[in-house]
Formats: C-alpha cells, sequence, structure tokens
C-alpha cells in the first residue's frame, strides 16, 4: 500500500480532519492529503511550521537528554494538530477540527506511523 493510500485512509477514518501527512524536521512535507474544509488556513505554511516545531521539540529534547519525541500535540481554538514520530526526522501528522474525537485521532496516528513503517 502506498503512502498516499495510507494518509488517505487516516483522514477518511476521522470526522473532522482537515488533512494528514508525513513532514521531515527539515520543514519540508514528505506527502500531504488535505480533506478540505479549513479554506482559512493556510495548511502549507503548517506544514512548513509543524516540521520547524518538531526540530526544535526534537533539538530541546536532546539538550535535556530526554530521548526522541515520539508524538506532540498542540491544540489551538481552530485545530488540534498531532504528530507521532514515523522515524528521527519524520513524522506522521494529521489536523483535525477541535470537536473531533482526539482518542480517535491519536490512534489513528499511530496506525499510521505504523502502517508507514511497514512499507519502509
Amino acid at each position: 500500500m502506498s503512502m498516499t493510500d495510507i494518509i488517505n485512509e487516516a483522514i477518511d477514518k476521522i470526522s473532522g480532519a482537515l488533512f494528514a501527512g508525513v513532514i521531515g524536521t527539515d520543514g519540508l512535507s514528505v506527502e500531504m492529503a488535505f480533506a478540505g474544509g479549513g479554506a482559512h488556513l493556510d495548511i502549507e505554511l503548517a506544514e512548513l511550521e509543524l516540521g520547524t516545531i518538531a526540530s526544535a521539540a526534537s533539538a530541546a529534547s536532546a539538550r535535556i537528554g530526554s530521548g526522541y519525541v515520539l508524538d506532540l500535540t498542540i491544540e489551538t481554538e481552530d485545530l488540534t494538530y498531532l504528530a507521532g514520530m514515523i522515524t528521527p526526522g519524520y513524522y506522521a501528522v494529521l489536523g483535525v477540527r477541535p470537536d473531533s474525537s482526539l482518542g480517535r485521532a491519536r490512534f489513528a496516528v499511530r496506525q499510521m506511523v505504523a502502517r508507514i513503517k511497514d512499507e519502509l
């Protein structure tokens, strides 16, 4: 199964999902898919910024000596961003509306991570 299929299935499973994909901590997206509904959001900028946040969190964790950053959750007024580490430097991400089930969204990210790892 392709990475695109895995990402699209994650979007389809979660009510209120706006996007999903794989990003690198270098700020470049590897693969992204959009569900729509977030016209007022700059999703392409979100890809870049999520990579930057993951990179900063990873660097801080390394300085502290606490190991790799495995998961990130950022909640805002309009969107919740979830990320799970695939390999160091690469994260599966999912953006959902605040009224979405965070438990289901977290599970979807973990499934994306496991399935993408299997494909590597």
